[in-house]
Formats: structure tokens, C-alpha cells, sequence
């Protein structure tokens, strides 16, 4: 598909040289300069959703129900970004000489380790805070334990959804998340009267664990659909954070607020508290956002819904078979119903993009010419960070310029926004319908 051609990588690299007035590059280097366009071009299109694609399929599998953008279409739903492109960025907005994870070259204002570290505690920080992304785990429970307690590992982060796959009779159960008092109340005598499980709580056990009300009397599948959570590799910088490439912007900020409100030499209490609302900010467009925004099956459009509509309306979807109907959307995660394709069936899929990252000088800056100025000011509003205090302060106008572009790309006539509300309303109605924070309400 053709894109803008108005601008390359290198000629908007020399034009935002020329306009911090540092020609020669001695100051912010081409890199540098670099590393910021990267960034606004994903602010861009996680806030706007301005680049799309129309018609990328992906295949069914017999026994599949979920599928993961990020997996059948990795090149339009990036997770590439690396914890070397970031411990980098990083070392440039804090002054530091950026040479990634070795350290080399850094001064005593702070270590390569508080900045992996602070990165590590901002990645997960993250995948709590926007309920996502979301992975599907499953557990072989050959062994039913008589008090219904199932043990997991340490990166499921939070469990969004359960089902239970009996081995016997080869049968989903979906398992409706309750509390010990709800259970007790409605399933009498359940501790002593194993059968297929109907529940599952949380409420008494460890982060590590869940019920199953009542226990399985014989072994089967606990099927988790989970936030996942991860510890990174910090000793390799080919490591990646398994989350969409136009996030990323969240863990820089979530780790600068870390580092800048230590107490270290490095503490910057004004550039700390930007860095925290820039986090903040990401953590609630990240919370209403959406990748698909249509699917088609033989040439017919899928209903998109709420995987909680999928589980309600029809608590046997996951054990029919046949040609895809309706689907259930979590973010990058689709559910297929019916639940069980029974073969090879093409889905077409129209999509919200990672944005289109420039990779050599020559490459063309994807965006048309009546936003091109608004993500110029961005660039240079988040260059001047490493300078600090008022001449970091004077282009706080230029990030309000660049807000505002959202808000009208977005026909939000303000020029402050709160919420990204999303052409397509799932994820509102999934965190109604099955909350992952008591009280969430989608506003």
C-alpha cells in the first residue's frame, strides 16, 4: 500500500537538527534524533490508531480457539522493541554515554543496574495496571488435588478468564470467577463433593494459586486466559518484552519515574513527576484501546464481541465444531467461535498496525504531511527531557500541540483528553462485563 513520501528518516533527522539548533549533531546525535521519531511514530499510532491494514488473513487449527495477533501476524502487530533499544533511549534522555546494557562509559549519577532494574519493575508495573497483554496458559491436572487447589507459575500475572477441559468426556466447562462466601453459599457441602468444576476463587488462596469449586474428580486442562508476567533477561539485550511494540513508550517513562524520584544524585523531582504522567497517560489509552476492527470468513463479516458475550450467551461454544461464526476479541487475543473450527479455515482480518518504523536513512516517514508538524514538536519536546528545568518546561506547549492533534484525529474536540474511546467498544464492555479491578467501569 502506498504510503506518505514527504519525508525520509534522514531528511527529518537533518530538520530536526536544524531546528535545536545543533547542525552539526554534537549535542543530540543523529541516533538520538532517531530514537525520538521512533517513539513519537508509536505515540502516534497507539493514541490514534492512524495506521490500519485491510485484509491480512491468518488460518484456523482443529482444537484452536485463541489466536494471538502478535503470533499469526507478527509483522503488523509488533513485539520486537528490545531492552538494549531502551536501556539506550533511556541513557540518552538522562545524559548518560548510551552503550545499552554494558554500562560502559556511564557516570556515578546512576548504575546500568538501577536502570535495568527500574525497567524490569516498569514492565510489570504495566501489564497490571493495563490489563495486558494477555496470554492463554494451560495446566495438565493429572492428578486432581481433593482440596481443589491448583499451583501455577510465577508468570501468570492476573487470571482474566477460566475454563476446564474434562479428559474424560473431552468437555469445556467455563469456570465463572467467585469468592469462597459465594461459592459456600451456592454449592452446599462442595469441599466433599468432587465433580466437574464450576468456579474457580481466589479469594483465599495465594497470588500463585486458585479453587476449583468444586474439586475435579477426575484429571483434566485448566485453561488460563492470563496477563502475563514476565522477568527479563537483563543480561542480553536481544531480550524483548513480549508486549506490542506501541507500548513500549510506557515502561521508558514508568522506568524514568523511577530513576529520577530515587534517591540518588539522579533525582529530578519536575522530571520525575512528567515521566509519571506520561505513564500514566499510556497506562489509559492502553486501557481502551483495540487492534481489530473487523473480521471476515468467506467473504461474510464476523460479529465481533466480548469473549464474556462468547462465555454467557452460550456456555457451549468452546465444545461445538464447525466454521467460524462469531468471534470474541481481547485486545491482540481472538477467540473463534465455534471453538472448535474442526480445520482449515481463512480469516480476514482488518487490523490496527504497530506503527511503521523508518529502518534506514532512506525509508520514507509514513505520515501525511497536516500531522507531520504536530510530531515534529512531540520529537522535540521529549529531546529537550535530558536538558531539564525550564528549557525542558518551554516546550510543554509543543506536547500540548501534539495532544490536541490526537484529540481532533480522534474527533474529541478538546484539547485535553482523558480516555482514547474506541470505534469498536470491547474493551469497555469485557472490563464491565468481567472486571479486572473492583469498580472499573470503562470511564
Amino acid at each position: 500500500m502506498a504510503g506518505y513520501t514527504q519525508y525520509t528518516l534522514s531528511s527529518l533527522t537533518t530538520e530536526i537538527s536544524n531546528l535545536l539548533d545543533d547542525p552539526a549533531q554534537s549535542f543530540w546525535t543523529a541516533t538520538e534524533i532517531q530514537y525520538a521519531i521512533q517513539e513519537a511514530l508509536f505515540v502516534w499510532g497507539a493514541l490514534t490508531s492512524y495506521w490500519r491494514a485491510t485484509g491480512v488473513p491468518f488460518n484456523t487449527s482443529a482444537n484452536t480457539t485463541f489466536y494471538d495477533l502478535s503470533v499469526v501476524m507478527p509483522t503488523l502487530r509488533t513485539r520486537v522493541w528490545t531492552l538494549g533499544q531502551i536501556v539506550t533511549d533511556i541513557q540518552y534522555a538522562i545524559l548518560e554515554a548510551p552503550n545499552g546494557i554494558s554500562g560502559s562509559g556511564m557516570s556515578k549519577q546512576t548504575s546500568i543496574t538501577a536502570i535495568l532494574n527500574a525497567i524490569n519493575r516498569a514492565r510489570n508495573r504495566f501489564i497490571l495496571d493495563a490489563v495486558l497483554p494477555f496470554d492463554v496458559f494451560s495446566i495438565n491436572v493429572a492428578e486432581p488435588s481433593p482440596d481443589g487447589i491448583v499451583s501455577f507459575g510465577q508468570t501468570v500475572g492476573y487470571i482474566h478468564r477460566a475454563s476446564w477441559l474434562d479428559q474424560q468426556s473431552g468437555t469445556w466447562t467455563t469456570l465463572w470467577r467467585q469468592d469462597n462466601w459465594a461459592a459456600d453459599a451456592a454449592l452446599d457441602n462442595w469441599p466433599a463433593s468432587p465433580d466437574i468444576p464450576r468456579v474457580f476463587t481466589e479469594s483465599n488462596d495465594t497470588p500463585l494459586a486458585i479453587q476449583l469449586v468444586p474439586p475435579a474428580a477426575l484429571p483434566g486442562i485448566l485453561e488460563l486466559v492470563n496477563v502475563l508476567s514476565i522477568m527479563l533477561d537483563l543480561t542480553n539485550s536481544s531480550t524483548t518484552f513480549d508486549l506490542p511494540d506501541e507500548w513500549i513508550h510506557a515502561i521508558k517513562w514508568g522506568a524514568l519515574a523511577s530513576l529520577l524520584s530515587s534517591e540518588s544524585k539522579i533525582n529530578d523531582p519536575l522530571r520525575a513527576g512528567y515521566a509519571e504522567m506520561r505513564y500514566t497517560q499510556a497506562v489509559t489509552f492502553a486501557r481502551n484501546a483495540k487492534s481489530i476492527m473487523r473480521l471476515v470468513f468467506n467473504q461474510t463479516p464476523l460479529m465481533i464481541d466480548t469473549v464474556f458475550s462468547l462465555d454467557a450467551a452460550e456456555s457451549t461454544w468452546r465444545n461445538q465444531v464447525g466454521p467460524p461464526q462469531t468471534a470474541g476479541v481481547l485486545y491482540d487475543l481472538v477467540a473463534i467461535n465455534p471453538g472448535n473450527p474442526g480445520g482449515i479455515f481463512t480469516i480476514y482480518a482488518d487490523v490496527v498496525q504497530s506503527a511503521p518504523i523508518p529502518q534506514i536513512a532512506t525509508d520514507f516517514i509514513d505520515i501525511g504531511p497536516e500531522d507531520i508538524d504536530r510530531l515534529i514538536k512531540y520529537i522535540l519536546h521529549i529531546l529537550t527531557f535530558k536538558c531539564g528545568g525550564k528549557e525542558f518546561q518551554s516546550t510543554y506547549e509543543y506536547y500540548n500541540d501534539f495532544m490536541q492533534a490526537v484529540a481532533y484525529r480522534n474527533a474529541i474536540l478538546k484539547a485535553k483528553i482523558q480516555y482514547l474511546k474506541p470505534e469498536l467498544e470491547q474493551p469497555d464492555k469485557e472490563r464491565a462485563e468481567r472486571p479486572d479491578v473492583y469498580g472499573y467501569k470503562g470511564k
